[in-house]
């Protein structure tokens, strides 16, 4: 939760006018008595209330609550609304929301239907899912593929060319060992099919 905390804070000190306004907004509506603090039962009602967070779980204000008071200020709410814009990938095994670091199905996310398989660590860790596909990348991994994958390039800058270059090896190292893995796991699972 610090991660998500820190990105929260990071999006609204760099984020426009009109965004960290939304912001406040976001924290009034939860905030009805106006004394500046949400309450767990403020918390409550607010995500029974609000169509789209039905998915947040009440037990996510301890999360929240960085001092422990009891009560959510503006800052720990700001979180609340970075993870309900930005966090709506649950594991497709155990359900969970994603937050941090997760696999993604590299073949569902490459393909044009905009469904993604992800996974939570502990579900990839114990091969607890069931998908036809075996290739998946950690998310930190997978965006940094995308990078690499997708160069871009001004035009006549030698030095970035050779940087790429040799970026483009580790990739192919990479991919190369992904497909050794996945046909490794498919060994394992020919038994199953």
């Amino acid at each position: 939760m610090d991660e998500l905390h820190e990105a929260a804070i990071a999006y609204y000190n760099n984020g426009s006018m009109e965004q960290q306004n939304l912001s406040w907004q976001f924290f009034r509506a939860m905030d009805v008595n106006g004394d500046g603090r949400v309450s767990l039962q403020e918390y409550t009602d607010f995500l029974r209330q609000t169509a789209g967070l039905a998915w947040i779980h009440p037990e996510m204000f301890r999360e929240l609550d960085r001092n422990g008071d009891g009560q959510l200020d503006f800052w720990e709410v700001l979180t609340l609304y970075y993870v309900a814009r930005t966090r709506t990938i649950n594991c497709r095994t155990c359900l969970r929301i994603l937050n941090g670091l997760y696999f993604t199905c590299v073949t569902c996310f490459e393909s044009s239907c905009g469904n993604t398989f992800d996974l939570c660590v502990k579900c990839y860790m114990r091969r607890t899912y069931c998908h036809p596909h075996r290739l998946f990348l950690d998310s930190y991994v997978l965006l940094r593929s995308r990078r690499i994958h997708h160069p871009s390039q001004p035009p006549g800058d030698q030095n970035l060319a050779e940087a790429q270059h040799s970026r483009m090896g580790w990739w192919n190292a990479l991919r190369a060992m992904e497909v050794a893995l996945a046909v490794g796991h498919l060994a394992a699972f020919c038994t199953i099919m």
